[in-house]
């Protein structure tokens, strides 16, 4: 394996993996975490079916199925929630519309979910629309990944995700940008 590959791979890998303690602490923003939880656990117990397109640099495929590993597949959402300890002064919060909530991060922080925006149902007051925007820099490394969610009630009365689109690119100083997309319309 090439040097470069394999620094790319701890890079992620760290990333991805950094510890969460659990606290009781009061949440000073949106629960994205606890809403994304709480999703997982119904996609878990109804295995609803999925199309799912995918495509990096170009390269497209898509496939159809119920066989989806929630936990992975909606990490990324989890991993930018803005109500970890360190984050706790780090947004301004605006309401641009009376069933939106904006949390923007303050100039001078260095934190990777710049924005989070959450648009809320009139009738449930569950979230319809969730988006989420994430940086990340270093001298080895840059990182801007888009995040979209869109909710609605199912036939059965249950609160679910409708639609989920990760896109963005991965930069590491020494290759190519690469760019990639995955969309998943639930069903």
């Amino acid at each position: 394996m090439k040097p470069l590959f394999c620094i790319f791979v701890a890079l992620v890998f760290l990333a991805a993996c950094q510890p969460q303690t659990e606290t009781n602490q009061v949440k000073s923003y949106f629960d994205l975490k606890g809403f994304i939880e709480s999703q997982l656990r119904e996609l878990e117990k109804r295995k609803p079916t999925v199309d799912k397109k995918m495509s990096l640099d170009g390269e497209s495929e898509s496939k159809q199925t119920n066989e989806i590993n929630w936990a992975k597949e909606l990490d990324l959402f989890i991993q930018a929630d803005i109500n970890k300890q360190a984050y706790q002064s780090s947004y301004e919060t605006t309401q641009p519309t009376p069933k939106t909530n904006l949390y923007t991060l303050k100039k001078g922080e260095n934190q990777p979910v710049q924005s989070l925006k959450v648009t809320f149902d009139d009738k449930t007051q569950m979230p319809s629309l969730i988006e989420v925007s994430l940086k990340e820099e270093n001298k080895l490394y840059d990182s801007e990944k888009q995040l979209r969610l869109t909710c609605g009630m199912r036939p059965e009365g249950v609160w679910l995700i409708k639609t989920y689109e990760i896109s963005g690119f991965q930069h590491l100083s020494l290759t190519d940008k690469k760019s990639f997309s995955i969309v998943g319309t639930i069903y």
